[in-house]
């Protein structure tokens, strides 16, 4: 198509609604009008003379202009498009810099554009096209965290719905050799698992749903950007402005896991026959530690009552706050603030292990070997490790069975103990001031477990 057109707008109009030929007729007098109009004219009349020059028609049904209808088609096709100035008709050659838009050369004579600066369509098109590229670079990156986290977040519900499914077995199991004695505890239980399962997932899948909605909203800027970067210069220019400020919207926050997130598994599990004790007096046993599988590194596999742990084949489990990533460790359940605390643990066979406690600042922060005070055996050779010393090596006569973990914050002590001769390993001396987690590490697949305790009852 020519850069204007030959024909004024005007003569493509028809005489008598005044708009663009619809399907347009010839008349015999050889003037034409739309199909409608003259049909409508000639009911009006009730005659059928031309509406122009009065000329009576000899057929009521006139022909179709197929040339005018093709030429009026083309020229509104062209006006949809946008390359043509709907004011004068003319290609959109230049761009107004001042209003950031492409016009004809005769809108550059126009008051409206007067004393403005003007440039080439070609010119200004790479300009706006190179600033929307770099605007593409960091929306990709989003786009690629947000799934990666959506990904990880997939797999916490998972694990949540598995953890939830995994301890209300676990629940009913120890519930039912209590029987119906128990049978109000127990359905007590369940239901605050059910609702801490109903809250969390809730709180995963919105989150999900969120990153979702954004991952999609993201994905359509872009994708409404490259659709704009694909058209002609003057169609992209009419939409670069709108495209631009799409692309400069501000973006969100990185997204994190919150702490917290996955089924307080321990809560439930843990010393369930104790916590009943007051009303049966009989049939408890009770473990000073609970060990928190959501802290357990992902080769480390705990035992369904949570009081053992061994080396293992590596789980698929979420990334989380609390998961040990380095250390092959898992943490208790509860953290120790004051008072004093022990613990048996049977090393048995075991030919890779550490205990001892972590402070809890240096498990949020990462830096673990800054609050650590563990004792460690490794294939023969015992050592002590403290914050504040170098490594020592410990010098023992017989092969430990099991150790005892002894804290006590009041006195500043970590000691450890051979409970079969009562002999003491090792003690380490420190001012507590952080909240302490007991602390197992093992790289052997024979298991270290925390041992129960004889638990005596007096009927006051």
């Amino acid at each position: 198509m020519a850069s204007s057109w030959s024909v004024a707008s005007e003569e493509l109009s028809c005489p008598v609604c005044q708009d663009t030929f619809k399907d347009p007729v010839l008349l015999p007098c050889s003037h034409s009008f739309c199909h409608g109009c003259v049909q409508k004219w000639w009911r009006t009349k009730r005659a059928r003379h031309c509406p122009v020059c009065k000329t009576l028609s000899s057929t009521k049904k006139p022909p179709r202009n197929l040339v005018l209808k093709n030429l009026c088609e083309a020229f509104l096709l062209e006006m949809e498009s946008g390359t043509v100035c709907r004011l004068h008709t003319e290609k959109l050659k230049l761009f107004c810099v001042d209003h950031r838009t492409p016009v004809c050369v005769v809108c550059r004579d126009s008051k409206l554009h007067r004393n403005h600066r003007f440039t080439p369509v070609d010119e200004a098109a790479p300009l706006y096209r190179n600033g929307l590229q770099r605007c593409l670079d960091p929306l990709r990156a989003k786009v690629k965290l947000f799934s990666e986290v959506k990904v990880n977040c997939e797999t916490a519900d998972e694990e949540i719905r598995k953890q939830a499914r995994d301890t209300e077995t676990k629940i009913r199991a120890e519930f039912k050799v209590l029987q119906e004695f128990l049978l109000k505890e127990e359905e007590t239980r369940v239901a605050e698992l059910k609702k801490e399962e109903e809250h969390k997932r809730g709180v995963m899948k919105d989150k999900i749903a969120l990153l979702t909605r954004e991952i999609e909203a993201m994905e359509s800027t872009i994708k409404t950007i490259e659709d704009g970067l694909k058209d002609d210069d003057t169609s992209f220019l009419l939409k670069a402005s709108a495209l631009t400020e799409e692309a400069q919207r501000p973006l969100l926050d990185e997204p994190t896991q919150a702490a917290g997130a996955l089924i307080d598994v321990a809560k439930y599990l843990g010393n369930i026959s104790f916590k009943v004790w007051c009303k049966m007096k009989n049939k408890v046993t009770y473990t000073p530690v609970i060990l928190n599988p959501n802290t357990a590194h992902r080769e480390l596999h705990l035992s369904e009552d949570l009081t053992s742990v061994r080396y293992g084949p590596k789980q698929p489990l979420a990334t989380i706050p609390e998961r040990m990533e380095e250390h092959h460790c898992v943490l208790g359940s509860e953290g120790l603030r004051s008072g004093s605390h022990s613990w048996d643990v049977e090393v048995g066979n075991n030919q890779v292990w550490g205990l001892g406690v972590i402070a809890q600042d240096a498990h949020r922060t990462g830096d673990i070997m800054s609050g650590l005070w563990m004792v460690r055996f490794c294939y023969g050779k015992f050592t002590a490790f403290c914050p504040s010393s170098p490594v020592s090596v410990l010098s023992l006569k017989s092969r430990l069975q099991r150790v005892r973990v002894h804290l006590d914050r009041n006195k500043g002590e970590l000691s450890f103990w051979d409970p079969d001769t009562n002999a003491v390993i090792h003690t380490f001396t420190h001012t507590f001031t952080d909240t302490l987690f007991p602390y197992i590490n093992t790289w052997n697949d024979v298991p270290l477990k925390i041992l129960p305790v004889k638990i005596s009852f007096t009927d006051n």
